[in-house]
């Protein structure tokens, strides 16, 4: 069988990996592997699945189209290419965690020193941190209304942000040489960082 994968995007709501589902199973296809998630009230799902031969991504898509039609959501279909699995180097994974005052720069300029070293990014989470966490200690006052601030002072919003990045890092990276670029690029925005093999993250987090 082929493979095929399926992006759902639109207003969240009760059923909608039950039609999805139900479109592919009637196509005859079997779902290998789904990841979802919400945010600001809008849905977004991947679909990973077997397809048979005689049918097509544009098959799918059309029965898509005509099952969603009166659900105001948004879909893609294309075919897997099985290249884009074995080029990928050999690699590891790692956790990258970011704690620190919020900023429009965080994420672009620490996912570009990511990117630099070839790791690729599986996954990411941000999320805003409750000014009554524990974890918000030490950050200093902020600004003058009680947000949080960037090194020069001046507030940038009224939480801080925790972000959590699954990388792959290529086995041939210097593992020394990109903790330092990360530490650098965590110091110029006024961030803390920490980067952990996922084995020992994953063993650490279940204590």
């Amino acid at each position: 069988m082929k493979r095929a994968i399926v992006a759902i995007v639109g207003r969240d709501r009760p059923g909608i990996v039950h039609k999805v589902s139900r479109v592919l199973a009637n196509k005859g296809c079997h779902i290998l592997s789904v990841s979802q998630t919400t945010l600001l009230g809008q849905f977004a799902g991947l679909f990973a699945t077997n397809t048979p031969e005689n049918v097509s991504p544009e098959d799918l898509s059309g029965a898509l189209s005509e099952e969603l039609s009166d659900e105001s959501l948004s879909h893609w279909v294309t075919a897997h290419d099985d290249a884009s699995e074995s080029s990928q180097p050999p690699s590891e994974p790692y956790v990258l965690t970011i704690f620190g005052p919020d900023h429009p720069e965080i994420i672009p300029e620490v996912t570009k020193t990511v990117a630099s070293f070839e790791a690729n990014i599986e996954n990411l989470r941000a999320v805003p941190i409750d000014d009554g966490d524990p974890f918000v200690d030490g950050l200093g006052s902020g600004g003058p209304d009680g947000s949080a601030a960037v090194p020069d002072g001046s507030p940038v919003g009224p939480q801080p942000i925790a972000l959590v990045l699954e990388i792959s890092v290529p086995v041939t990276v210097r593992q020394g040489v990109f903790r330092q670029a990360l530490s650098l690029a965590a110091e110029e925005r006024g961030v803390e960082i920490s980067l952990q093999h996922r084995n020992i993250f994953e063993a650490i987090h279940r204590v």
